[in-house]
């Protein structure tokens, strides 16, 4: 793999757990992979052993997952090793792909009976310590009030700030949470 994505792989993480976090250490980071050498791993985090890591989103009104949004457009080609035709599947069930999308998906994911508080009780129950939310994923639908995109959660879709409600939630349980973007996404920036 090409240094450039260890690199960005590195500064990813550390984003997620960076010095601001209830997770890290007060290190002034650069984009270096001396600096990153600073880090070490939070004593809590090392007790954790067991966290719940959400990857929900528009992807889950066709009840597919993961790459959905790319795949329905293919076809002929099936979903990673599950010799599943997501391309078939969607033009059986809501139409063919240039008629009914994906766009077409997201006002059908409501959230309608999601209760973040109440799956955090759950979590905890099952011994989780903390918590991961998915931000944004491969079909760069952000589940949050994001500014950078009309295409997010408050704006279509569940109107709600998902990321935002997951985190009030997880922090209420262990003052721990994680925001997630899609890998694939940013790598494509480079």
């Amino acid at each position: 793999m090409n240094s450039k994505y260890h690199l960005f792989a590195l500064l990813l993480v550390q984003a997620l757990i960076g010095p601001k976090s209830a997770f890290a250490q007060e290190i002034d980071f650069k984009p270096t992979y001396e600096s990153l050498k600073q880090y070490t791993t939070p004593e809590w985090f090392r007790d954790a052993k067991f966290g719940i890591w959400s990857h929900w989103g528009p992807q889950s009104v066709p009840e597919r997952g993961d790459w959905y949004a790319r795949f329905m457009y293919l076809q002929g080609v099936l979903d990673w090793g599950e010799k599943f035709d997501v391309n078939e599947s969607h033009t059986k069930r809501y139409g063919h792909p240039s008629e009914f999308g994906y766009k077409d998906l997201i006002p059908l994911f409501t959230a309608e009976k999601w209760n973040p508080e109440k799956l955090m009780e759950l979590y905890q129950k099952a011994g989780a310590r903390y918590f991961v939310s998915m931000g944004q994923h491969h079909d760069n639908f952000d589940m949050w009030n994001s500014k950078l995109q009309p295409w997010n959660s408050v704006n279509m879709g569940p109107k709600r700030d998902i990321v935002k409600e997951w985190q009030d939630a997880a922090k209420k349980k262990w003052n721990a949470f994680w925001g997630f973007f899609s890998w694939r996404s940013c790598l494509d920036l480079f």
